[in-house]
């Protein structure tokens, strides 16, 4: 009976590392010294919230949020521009800004 149990229990071990590696293959990381492409850019535009696609001069959209009611350090950060490398965090930026 130990040996069924010792065989059951080596060959579950042994599926659950094949599938590990397998998953391990099949995901996409990248190495931390590559740098991440940037999707998006949130900065101002005419005064309001805007998103813009990188080297595009005009915005991809405008939003109702005006940049002189927002605080100082905001306001700094959107002159400069916003780098986001992805749709998640280009939604999780706006809602800071409350959208």
């Amino acid at each position: 009976m130990k040996k069924i149990l010792l065989a059951l229990c080596t060959i579950f071990c042994t599926a659950l590392i094949c599938i590990s590696i397998v998953q391990m293959k099949n995901t996409d990381i990248q190495p931390i010294d590559q740098p991440t492409q940037t999707a998006y850019i949130v900065k101002e535009y005419g005064g309001k919230l805007a998103v813009f696609v990188p080297n595009e001069q005009e915005p991809l959209a405008i939003y109702e949020v005006y940049v002189h009611l927002l605080p100082e350090n905001d306001i700094e950060l959107l002159r400069k521009g916003i780098a986001v490398d992805d749709d998640f965090t280009l939604m999780k930026t706006l809602e800071n800004f409350g959208l």
